[in-house]
């Protein structure tokens, strides 16, 4: 019993001992964490980052991809169906503008209608047509004039110039009000005049026994010299046609009768049977063999080859930088180490869509002489130079502190490592850099921001 008791106490000491000696190294190591700085809990200063002012370059540009296109390109096909008599051209062969690149069978008896237009004996049917209208024209004159009396068909004319007149005065924002009532006086006293005349050779006409007028045989009559004159001035035009020869009748003819639709038909029987190069160029397709019967499809492609344009696409965020005379630089695909300047030409006034994205079409011409060969449909890479400056002073964007929309300023370092807010004037900007314009010097160090260091 007694020998279980002097156990209890040792175990007692025991247990108060270790109780006093954890506390005890729980206090020291308290003390020592709190005494030691760690590097983690120490105060860090920020470090600051700064850059020089330098001169350099730069530019804003604007990215985009295309393909090279003739200037001029033309598919060409005959207007009617027919046989194929002559080839006179072949893929890859060059032509001039007006040459005759095929032919139809007909084409023969077509040119030969055509010539035959401008012969003597051509010459002699469309003189003797205009004599003709003139006679037809002046046989209609005398009957009106017969039918209204000489004096109400010289006011009827007198009228016919007066209404004129008042009508251009009447179109005509800086006439006065004295000239249109003088021009209506003289419309008035016209028709007053050739009304008067006219009753009187009807009385005449009827008393006579000679002929009973009516409105109905005065508007027949006034029509039959319309159309006479119609037919003169269509008769006279055409002989001045065949006068001036088969290069006189090149062109597409406004028909007002009878002897100018003959002269066109003829000229279109020759169009229509035979195909033409419209300018100088190379052919680039050829679909058709001599005896091959065709119709109106086209059967040739003829397009330039040293006058080439760049068609390209642009992001329409960037359709500022897209301006006509803006320098551009090619890189071809075939030629990736040759690079070739080129100026925008033309902006397409309307956006497209290319794979579901709306872009800025625009075309640019080479400026730059190259040998290497350049053909049309291939691919290549575009840099337009919206803007650019040379030898400017240049600071980092990140310098920029903006205190207004458009105004900013920068902190300059000092030399006692103290910080200067100074405005600046900004030119050009892209994505890495801004020009300075001015509040500036070469060699100034500016602030772009503080960065932590751990």
């Amino acid at each position: 019993m007694e020998k279980n008791s002097n156990s209890s106490k040792r175990k007692s000491r025991f247990t108060k001992v270790f109780i006093i000696a954890v506390a005890v190294l729980t206090v020291i190591a308290a003390g020592v964490y709190f005494a030691w700085p760690s590097a983690n809990t120490e105060a860090v200063e920020p470090a600051l980052q700064t850059a020089k002012v330098r001169t350099g370059d730069l530019a804003v540009t604007a990215s985009g991809s295309g393909t090279v296109v003739p200037a001029s390109e033309v598919n060409l096909g005959f207007r009617t169906s027919g046989v194929v008599s002559e080839l006179n051209v072949s893929v890859g062969e060059a032509v001039t503008a007006g040459q005759v690149l095929a032919r139809l069978e007909d084409n023969l008896q077509a040119e030969a209608d055509f010539q035959s237009l401008f012969t003597d004996a051509g010459l002699a049917q469309a003189e003797l047509a205009a004599v003709n209208a003139q006679e037809a024209f002046d046989d209609a004159t005398n009957d009106l004039k017969y039918l209204l009396g000489a004096d109400a068909y010289y006011w009827d004319l007198q009228l016919a110039q007066a209404e004129e007149t008042l009508s251009t005065l009447n179109a005509d924002p800086a006439a006065s009000a004295e000239q249109k009532a003088a021009a209506q006086a003289a419309v008035d006293q016209a028709t007053a005049k050739r009304d008067y005349f006219l009753e009187q050779n009807i009385k005449y006409l009827a008393d006579a026994g000679l002929y009973f007028v009516d409105n109905s045989d005065i508007a027949l009559y006034r029509s039959n010299l319309e159309n006479a004159k119609i037919l003169l001035v269509d008769a006279q035009s055409a002989l001045e046609i065949v006068r001036g020869g088969p290069s006189a009748l090149q062109s597409p003819l406004t028909t007002s009768g009878p002897e100018m639709a003959r002269l066109e038909q003829a000229r279109l029987n020759v169009e229509n049977s035979r195909l033409i190069s419209p300018f100088d160029g190379v052919v680039t397709r050829l679909d058709a063999v001599v005896g091959q019967s065709v119709g109106s499809a086209p059967i040739l492609t003829v397009a330039t080859t040293n006058q080439l344009l760049v068609r390209f696409y642009l992001d329409e965020t960037d359709l500022g930088k897209a301006n006509v005379g803006n320098r551009v630089t090619f890189t071809f695909d075939a030629y990736p180490d040759q690079p070739i300047g080129g100026e925008i030409t033309s902006v397409e006034p309307a956006l497209q869509t290319v794979d579901g994205t709306p872009v800025v079409v625009v075309w640019a011409k080479l400026t730059d002489e190259t040998e290497a060969v350049i053909l049309s449909g291939m691919t290549v890479d575009v840099e337009v130079i919206a803007a650019e400056a040379r030898d400017a002073l240049l600071v980092p964007v990140q310098a920029l502190r903006e205190l207004a929309p458009g105004s900013y300023a920068v902190f300059v370092v000092q030399a006692d490592g103290s910080l200067k807010m100074t405005p600046v004037t900004v030119g050009l900007r892209d994505y890495a850099n801004a020009e300075i314009l001015s509040g500036l010097k070469v060699g100034d160090v500016v602030s772009t921001g503080t960065v932590e260091t751990k």
